[in-house]
């Protein structure tokens, strides 16, 4: 047993003159006035207080034993972001592949990103200038999603920027964040602008890792003109040696985008830096158990002050306190424990570790419900709202099976947050039933009164909008066909007169 603060242990110094009391005080002369049973509860009594003093100043001193998690193995371990090139030398189809060079592109990042679990994603693309579309995400289907719809149509411009690419995509990692941050590079390696070796030495300064997927051929293929003006076409290639100089300077892997297993060479690589991170790159170290002396503290106080109280034999009455905290000791010790971890980082914004804990509370089903909702909780705070709403729905449906008055306040919760999320993004249908289902679950909150009124309010300024919105359609086709009806009137009125006045002298 080790102990975190050990100095503390000096304070046991305190029981040399509650034992010299015992033997010498006068209490010591009067006990054998008192009835036998009595003072064996009392002797009981003050026995268990001093347990309860022992076990607290054992557990301000932090003691540890076994094996536990540090830190790093709590974290996400990968953020990964797929830069995109989609410059129109990325249209060309190379004459030994059946796909253009972005779409084999974008297909083996997208296979790719759904066989890697446990990573955030983000998509950055870029033409003469880089852009992040995606910001990192715990939603990944947003990101696949993306991928599957992107074209070169995406972007405008003539130029092909890699330099500022590679910018957008390193600007989209947090530096407070402990994960492993890699970069996939999918290009043919044409830059005609910026200088890309500045942003490969901002990365590799950065601790930030570049795979390049090399699509195109050595060979090239002719980019065609779209102005009458050029008088022959380039030919594009594959600058394979660009892309290997970023993964040289950073630590990467290059991948021939060609390669019929180009996919499982860039999965595989991803998810080897995702084990690295959460279990080789963690450090072993005895396990805290300073909760485990709270509780013993709390039940020997108890005792203490039951004991005396009791009729029956002090020792029985032990006994019954033992049964019935055991249970409290053995839920404290397990979910729960995850549960107020998860709660403490999430609190502190350590957020990614915060998941990780709640991942964990997840797998005992007393406190499933609560981790689930307090993922989202997290998510939330991470901007994520989609995330967020599907584990309050997740967490929703493990309630389903309970009775009606059990956990509450976490159904109000649940209910009250998802009404938030609803509001924010404008969907003030889903946000007032929200808000309704939170006030059917604990009618008197103010708070969720309030916000249903103004969810009320926004749908009826919502629909008045769209009446008059309507209504101006309507008065302006009105106006639009009385100008139009008045000005053949006038054509027909002076049609009319100019046929009736005469022209001339009639020869």
């Amino acid at each position: 047993m080790t102990f975190d603060h050990p100095f503390v242990l000096s304070a046991y110094i305190i029981f040399i003159p509650l034992i010299l009391f015992d033997f010498l005080g006068k209490k010591r002369r009067y006990s054998y006035e008192l009835p036998d049973e009595l003072k064996r509860k009392l002797k009981l009594s003050v026995l268990l207080f001093r347990v309860f003093i022992a076990c607290i100043i054992i557990a301000l001193a932090g003691p540890r034993w076994g094996t536990g998690f540090t830190a790093s193995e709590y974290r996400r371990g990968l953020d990964v972001v797929f830069a995109v090139d989609v410059s129109r030398s990325m249209d060309i189809r190379d004459a030994h592949l059946a796909q253009s060079r972005l779409e084999r592109g974008l297909s083996v990042a997208g296979e790719s990103a759904a066989a890697v679990s446990g990573a955030r994603i983000a998509v950055a693309i870029g033409r003469s200038k880089g852009y992040l579309a995606i910001p990192l995400t715990w939603d990944n289907e947003s990101a696949l999603t993306f991928l599957e719809t992107l074209d070169g149509s995406s972007m405008t411009g003539r130029s092909t920027n890699l330099e500022s690419l590679l910018d957008a995509a390193a600007g989209a990692f947090q530096a407070s964040s402990p994960a492993r941050k890699v970069i996939v590079l999918v290009s043919d390696g044409e830059s005609l602008s910026g200088v890309l070796k500045n942003a490969i030495d901002k990365c590799a300064k950065d601790g930030i890792l570049i795979n390049t997927l090399a699509v195109g051929s050595d060979e090239g293929r002719s980019v065609e003109a779209k102005d009458t003006s050029e008088i022959r076409a380039a030919v594009s290639r594959r600058e394979s040696s660009v892309m290997r100089m970023a993964t040289v300077r950073t630590g990467g892997i290059y991948i021939d985008g060609g390669r019929a297993d180009a996919v499982a060479v860039l999965s595989g690589n991803l998810l080897s830096f995702a084990r690295e991170t959460n279990a080789a790159g963690g450090r072993s170290e005895p396990r805290q158990r300073r909760s485990l002396f709270v509780i013993l503290a709390i039940m020997a106080f108890g005792a203490s002050k039951f004991v005396p109280l009791t009729r029956s034999k002090p020792h029985a009455s032990l006994i019954i306190m033992v049964l019935i905290f055991s249970p409290l000791l053995q839920n404290c010790s397990q979910g729960k424990l995850y549960l107020m971890q998860a709660n403490y980082l999430s609190s502190h914004g350590r957020y990614d570790e915060a998941i990780a804990s709640y991942h964990k509370a997840g797998n005992y089903e007393d406190t499933a419900p609560y981790a689930e909702y307090g993922t989202g909780l997290t998510f939330y705070l991470l901007d994520e709202n989609k995330a967020a709403l599907k584990r309050y729905a997740d967490s929703q449906k493990m309630l389903g099976t309970s009775l009606s008055g059990e956990h509450r306040e976490l159904r109000y919760r649940i209910n009250y947050n998802s009404g938030i999320i609803y509001f924010s993004e404008g969907d003030f249908r889903s946000a007032a039933e929200a808000f309704k289902n939170a006030l059917r679950e604990d009618p008197r909150r103010m708070e969720a009164k309030h916000n249903l009124e103004l969810s009320l309010m926004s749908i009826e300024r919502e629909t008045e909008e769209n009446k008059t919105e309507q209504g101006n359609n309507q008065t302006r086709e009105i106006l639009f066909d009385f100008i139009r009806r008045k000005e053949e009137n006038q054509w027909k009125s002076r049609e009319w007169n100019a046929e009736d006045e005469p022209a001339g002298l009639d020869y």
